[in-house]
Formats: C-alpha cells, sequence, structure tokens
C-alpha cells in the first residue's frame, strides 16, 4: 500500500470518527436543550423567580402613566409599567366590571384572544410555558380595583392593551 493510499485511508476513519462525534455532540445538546427547557417550564410554573431577578426588579420602579377619556381627555385610570407587567387602577371614577364592554369586549374578545394567541404558539413549542400572558380583575363590591395583566412581552402589545383599557374605560362612562 502507497502512502498516499494510507493518507487517504487514515483521512477517511477520521472522517467517520469525527462525523460520529459530531452526531453524539448534536444530540447531547439537543438534550440538554430540552432539559433546560423542562426545568425553565417548571420553575415558571411554580412561580419561582431567581433572586438576581428578584433584586433587579425590586430596583425597578415601575414607569406609570395616565390613561385619559377619550372625550375631555380627564384621566380615568392609572398604568403601573415592569418589564413583564401592567396594572391599571381607575382613577376618580367608579367603573362596575358588568357595565358592557368591559366583560364582552376587554376581557372576552381582547385579552382573552391574546391568551389564545400565546397558548398556541405554547402548544407548537414557540413560547415557554409560564411565558403565555394571563390576566387577573381585582373588585371590591362589583367596582374594579386593579386590572392585572403579566407577560405582555411586546412594548406594541402593551401599547394596545392600554389604548383598549382607555376606549372601554371611556365606554363604561357613558353608560
Amino acid at each position: 500500500m502507497s502512502s498516499q493510499d494510507s493518507d487517504v485511508k487514515k483521512a477517511a476513519e477520521l472522517k467517520l470518527w469525527l462525523e460520529g462525534r459530531i452526531a453524539h455532540l448534536r444530540e447531547e445538546i439537543d438534550r440538554l436543550n430540552e432539559t433546560l427547557e423542562y426545568v425553565d417550564a417548571t420553575l415558571r410554573a411554580s412561580t419561582f423567580r431567581p433572586a438576581i431577578e428578584m433584586l433587579a426588579e425590586s430596583r425597578e420602579a415601575p414607569e406609570v402613566r395616565s390613561l385619559k377619556r377619550d372625550k375631555g381627555g380627564d384621566v380615568i385610570a392609572t398604568a403601573s409599567i415592569t418589564a413583564d407587567a401592567v396594572s391599571v387602577e381607575p382613577s376618580g371614577v367608579v367603573l362596575k366590571s358588568a357595565t358592557p364592554p368591559f366583560k364582552s369586549f376587554l376581557l372576552g374578545k381582547i385579552l382573552q384572544g391574546m391568551k389564545a394567541k400565546d397558548d398556541e404558539l405554547v402548544k407548537g413549542g414557540k413560547l415557554p410555558k409560564g411565558s403565555e400572558l394571563r390576566f387577573d380583575v381585582e373588585e371590591s363590591n362589583g367596582s374594579i380595583r386593579k386590572l392585572i395583566i403579566e407577560n405582555y412581552r411586546e412594548s406594541a402589545r402593551l401599547n394596545e392593551i392600554l389604548s383598549t383599557v382607555a376606549w372601554t374605560f371611556s365606554r363604561m362612562l357613558e353608560k
């Protein structure tokens, strides 16, 4: 066997070894990523937050925005915004949760629609479980005290939520 044949044989053996090693490492990376996704989802589901994240949140002063009535420009609510949640509280007005279009439009169509889209992304593996939009209404004797929306994720979505809340609250005050 010539030295050229020996070199070709050795290169072919090395190539096979490299391809096998690469395939093995890719499989290991895939398993590590699956494990990481599982751990993240488990931690999110139990509402666990790393200490560093909690420290950052405790230092983070929420951005405050006034939501104004579309007719007259009076402030009807105040929104406190953090990186992952917005809390909207009516200001100087009493809004009953039973007054349309609060439940049918804001909760039912807009927020539930956003949540349904996020749920589909979670099912499709494009969004980690626990990162989907969530919302809750705090009430006192049928009056809205606070509307909390978590995991809005994008500034465009936040702006849509706030403008829709302002529009909805304005319509409620007309009734």
